[in-house]
């Protein structure tokens, strides 16, 4: 895949830049507006609704780990129990190395995610999440994602992933929004309001004509057969 085929969105290098993007994707895909003669339109969400937005994702991204530690997973017949004990003998910020020292880590608002959550977003939201790096000009698959079902691109998740590329945090890793170009064209709110103000306009006066008709069609009826009673008579 080409990287000119995709918007790409920065994210904040907080330690939830996973959730951010993940939460800035289906704020795109909910606003999602028809244009006609042209692609949809939608549009970013409002940097002070982000990190709420981010954060209740996490805290359902946690809720399904607790409840699906059994879940094997596809490909590779691990289960999310086993994934979390391998991480958390890795993960020096993690004092706790347990399974619950895991999900309470990741409760924290700033606590980085990979994998593992990768695997609850998909699930959560039924989606393959595809993550790339850019080389040149194009996009290459960095090992990261799970895919539940055939490839999509109108329906996956992409996310670009940066190492290195966060501010003071060498070696570090980073997730940025990827949004494909030709699913929708991203304008600013003030140009989609003003679209969606104009779309509903249209729907409107659509619908009054469509009732005009109708009712015009149901007068003329109503003529035609009192006409044909008056020949009876």
């Amino acid at each position: 895949m080409k990287y000119t085929d995709f918007y790409h969105i920065p994210v904040a290098g907080d330690g939830a830049c996973f959730f951010h993007s993940i939460s800035g994707i289906n704020h795109f895909n909910e606003h999602l507006w028809p244009v006609i003669n042209s692609k949809p339109i939608t549009y970013k969400i409002e940097s002070s609704k982000w990190g709420a937005s981010s954060m209740k994702l996490r805290k359902q991204c946690v809720e399904w780990l607790e409840k699906n530690l059994d879940y094997r997973i596809k490909g590779i017949g691990m289960t999310i129990r086993d994934e979390i004990l391998e991480d958390v003998q890795m993960n020096d910020e993690i004092k706790d190395k347990t399974v619950k020292g895991y999900l309470s880590y990741m409760k924290k608002r700033n606590s980085y995610a990979g994998q593992i959550e990768i695997y609850a977003i998909s699930e959560l939201l039924n989606k393959n999440v595809r993550t790339y790096i850019s080389k040149g000009n194009n996009l290459s698959n960095v090992g990261l994602g799970y895919e539940l079902k055939p490839k999509d691109t109108q329906f996956d998740i992409f996310l670009y992933h940066n190492l290195g590329d966060i501010g003071n945090d060498e070696g570090g890793h980073h997730f940025e929004i990827l949004y494909p170009k030709k699913k929708a064209r991203i304008v600013k709110k003030s140009q989609y309001m003003k679209e969606v103000k104009k779309g509903l306009s249209k729907l409107k006066e659509r619908k009054r004509k469509s009732i005009t008709k109708k009712r015009s069609i149901k007068r003329k009826k109503s003529v035609k057969r009192k006409k044909t009673q008056r020949r009876k008579k």
